[in-house]
């Protein structure tokens, strides 16, 4: 019996492999750092280097409309 669904992690490989047009070449050098499923993007949870680079990222680029 097939399962009704996939993983989590499962669906956003999907999502990244549907939105690169089915390439993993593409999900690998994804250049949408603030799209909310980057991390999860290879379909296994990042590693603590790769949450501390973004989170450094996302501090210095703060979005315009941010905080105001």
């Amino acid at each position: 019996m097939d399962k009704l669904y996939d993983t989590p992690l499962k669906a956003i490989r999907k999502k990244c492999l549907n939105c690169s047009y089915w390439s993993p070449k593409e999900v690998r050098e994804c250049r949408a750092i603030k799209c909310p499923i980057y991390p999860y993007r290879f379909g296994r949870r990042p590693n603590e280097a790769i949450v501390d680079s973004l989170k450094q990222f996302y501090s210095e680029n703060i979005e315009p409309g941010d905080g105001f």
